[in-house]
């Protein structure tokens, strides 16, 4: 068992929002940790074929939007027929993994100590509806239309081959510490109100989908470099936070890719419904 228990060997993975910070950093992972394929999903090509040389014929890019429910299918669409030109022979295409790792931010208004109601309802009233429902759209929908469009192939890896007893069948969601974190420095609304939502989510389909063997739970990061979480930015979480992370270092892609692994093989088979948070302590040292 041992040699076995954290293994995702030849397994077949499709992360979107892959084509830059965690996303990229599970799909270089996954290829490493001896994935067949991995797929990853994106609306920038020039991204995504940066990302897929790093492991040529095993990291292979879909270009498509998420944050509607007609794109995820069309992604889902093109991930059959990928797997058919591999040589996966029609009603035997299978998913073992699934990352709902898709999302955006917003800037919203601040305000410091000492400001006025006008001036904190400017801030609160900056973005528009149109800010809200892409946020949400990308961050919440986007794992619901994903992860239903691709289910059958999930439940295929699952019921197979003794698929579940390994861990196959599993749908990670990328949320953030952000779903749980309140503090009276960051302004991030509408953002953590959309993790919110995605670990609501992630509990409400593993209620559904587990009893079907596709097992579906989280993971919560923060302090893990990112486009969104730039440490050259002096304004960013992981800028502000640096230095008082109770662990006393910040993130890297194998906190995340370790995470993914876990959750995806024999070692996390027996796991649906729960997070993982990899913050560094900062939920409870802080």
């Amino acid at each position: 068992m041992a040699s076995t228990l954290f293994s995702v060997s030849n397994r077949v993975a499709l992360i979107s929002g892959a084509s830059s910070g965690i996303g990229a950093y599970i799909a270089k992972g996954l290829a490493e940790h001896g994935c067949s394929r991995v797929y990853i999903v994106g609306r920038r090509e020039a991204a995504l074929k940066s990302i897929a040389s790093a492991a040529p014929g095993v990291i292979v890019p879909i270009v498509g939007d998420v944050s509607t429910k007609a794109g995820s299918v069309k992604i889902a669409e093109a991930f059959v027929q990928l797997e058919k030109q591999a040589g996966v022979r029609e009603g035997e295409v299978a998913l073992d993994i699934l990352v709902n790792n898709a999302g955006i931010m917003r800037p919203e208004g601040l305000w410091g100590d000492g400001a006025s109601a006008e001036e904190v309802k400017d801030a609160l009233l900056k973005l528009e509806d149109e800010d809200w429902a892409q946020v949400f759209a990308v961050n919440v929908s986007s794992i619901q239309w994903l992860s239903a469009a691709l289910l059958p192939y999930l439940v295929y890896a699952s019921k197979h081959n003794d698929g579940f007893r390994e861990g196959r069948g599993s749908i990670v969601n990328n949320t953030s510490v952000s779903a749980f974190y309140v503090s009276r420095a960051d302004k991030l609304h509408l953002y953590a109100a959309s993790k919110a939502a995605a670990e609501s989510l992630t509990k409400n389909l593993a209620s559904k989908f587990t009893k079907m063997g596709v097992r579906v739970n989280s993971i919560a990061p923060a302090n893990i470099p990112s486009e969104m979480n730039d440490p050259a930015n002096p304004g960013s979480f992981i800028s502000n936070l640096k230095d008082i992370i109770p662990i006393g270092r910040t993130g890297n892609e194998e906190d995340a890719v370790g995470a993914i692994v876990y959750l995806s093989s024999r070692a996390g088979s027996y796991v649906s419904g729960t997070y993982i948070t990899l913050d560094g302590g900062i939920l409870v040292g802080v």
